[in-house]
């Protein structure tokens, strides 16, 4: 890993370089990495990789034009800087194009563990043979098809010229498994789990590999299911697989813009039931994407983007919120290898007040969907794929695993006759869902 000291040297010299190549404005963001990873295959362990590298993105400002450019070879930064310059001369002129100024905040607390610098590959690896262990010990059926451990340590640093100068460290390890239950012919349907963490002590994969395995071996034995049109549960994996990407998308002030979102004039409006509250939140305690401040340089808030079934917020960066009149939200995503895009942190559904069985006692025939396996079009809505490690809901009881079983419906229609959300959340990635029940889904047993 690089010295903060010098990486904050190295993206200052970069940023007068640009200005002697001519840029009105500089903007430099630069990360250090080193990653570790131990990948599972075919319950055995496959590879174990270990990668550093330094990247340097500069964007370049003349008169509202911007030019980009990036390199990961330090001692070729200044033609990266004169590259970002004639880029910017042969851009055409935005007047949205700008840079923020700084904004005062406090860091986020403990997202960098110190220990972390020592963790090793070796480490990596005894925690993804432990994924293995764990499931010869619960069950001889039972097959790690895929996972594994990796070690995030990373170190950023942006530098602008309207004056802001900032770094932030942090460590993160993130883990999946994979699992599959043989029994003679019967294969089980593929079952996942994933959990994270940002320091060495919190690390612990042995839940992963067990919700997995337990997941794994529910669906042993699956079989025909039935086809009707009416509600279905979906699991958080499956909330993330179906709606996540779809209220992302339609949030995004970049996609308002483009005219390509339909909540683009629906602030204010009921977009979806009332039991439905997303919030967005990049200081999340814990949080899989927590950090500082955004890839301009603009402080991490909570914020509120549905409240009540009601549109209540976009996700901004600079350009959407000085092109839309309105306050930037510090969205702003991506790495040194790009200009800043506009993506989601820590997305958040509000867990609601009813359990998941009690969410399943009040269906008369209905499908608890595990995960997905299919498509979810961010425009029009639309969803449709496998139901994976699903379970027919029968009077109010979880009846039977079913395979082969497809359901469709679209998100929008869906979101506004939505009939229920969980007490129960899990973390799904950088995502923190519940369980949700939907209405009026086309469910199909091929």
């Amino acid at each position: 890993m690089s010295n903060e000291t010098q990486l904050r040297a190295r993206c200052q010299e970069a940023l007068q370089l640009t200005k002697r190549h001519g840029a009105d404005e500089v903007e430099i963001y630069a990360q250090a990495a080193r990653v570790l990873s131990a990948d599972i295959e075919k319950h055995d362990l496959q590879t174990a990789t270990s990668q550093q590298e330094t990247m340097v993105g500069v964007r370049a400002f003349i008169n509202h034009q911007v030019g980009f450019a990036c390199t990961n070879v330090l001692d070729e930064l200044e033609t990266a800087c004169a590259d970002a310059v004639k880029l910017a001369k042969a851009s055409p002129r935005d007047v949205n194009n700008v840079l923020p100024a700084p904004v005062p905040f406090e860091p986020v607390a403990n997202l960098y563990d110190p220990s972390a610098e020592s963790f090793s590959i070796s480490d990596a690896v005894q925690r993804a043979i432990r994924m293995i262990e764990t499931a010869e010990a619960i069950d001889c059926r039972l097959v790690v098809g895929g996972g594994a451990f990796s070690s995030h340590l990373q170190m950023r640093c942006i530098v602008n010229s309207r004056g802001i100068e900032l770094t932030e460290k942090s460590s993160l390890f993130t883990y999946h498994a994979i699992v599959t239950a043989k029994d003679k012919e019967m294969v089980s349907n593929m079952a996942f789990d994933f959990d994270a963490s940002h320091s060495v002590n919190a690390i612990n994969v042995v839940p992963v590999a067990t919700r997995a395995c337990r997941d794994a071996l529910g669906s042993l034995g699956a079989e025909r299911g039935e086809s009707f049109v009416g509600p279905i549960i979906l699991s958080p994996a499956a909330v993330r697989d179906i709606l996540v990407e779809v209220l992302a998308f339609q949030l995004n002030a970049k996609n308002v813009l483009r005219g390509a979102s339909r909540w683009g004039d629906s602030l204010g409006n009921l977009v979806a039931s009332t039991s439905l509250t997303v919030t967005d939140d990049g200081r999340l305690r814990n949080g899989v994407s927590t950090k500082s401040f955004d890839r301009e340089g603009m402080p991490h808030r909570e914020v509120h983007l549905i409240e009540s079934g009601v549109a209540s917020q976009l996700m901004h960066n600079t350009y959407t919120s000085v092109a839309m009149g309105a306050s930037n939200t510090s969205h702003s995503s991506g790495s040194a290898r790009s200009v800043p895009n506009i993506s989601p942190t820590n997305l958040l559904i509000k867990p609601g007040i009813p359990s998941r069985e009690e969410l399943i006692g009040g269906i008369k025939q209905g499908l608890l969907v595990s995960s997905f396996s299919g498509s979810s079009n961010p425009i029009s809505g639309d969803f449709s794929g496998v139901a994976k490690a699903a379970t027919l809901i029968k009077n109010g009881k979880l009846d039977r695993p079913v395979t082969g079983t497809l359901i469709a419906g679209n998100v929008f229609e869906v979101l506004q006759s939505l009939s229920g959300v969980s007490s129960e959340t899990e973390r799904v990635f950088s995502s923190v869902l519940p369980y949700v029940r939907l209405e009026g889904v086309s469910v199909t047993a091929e």
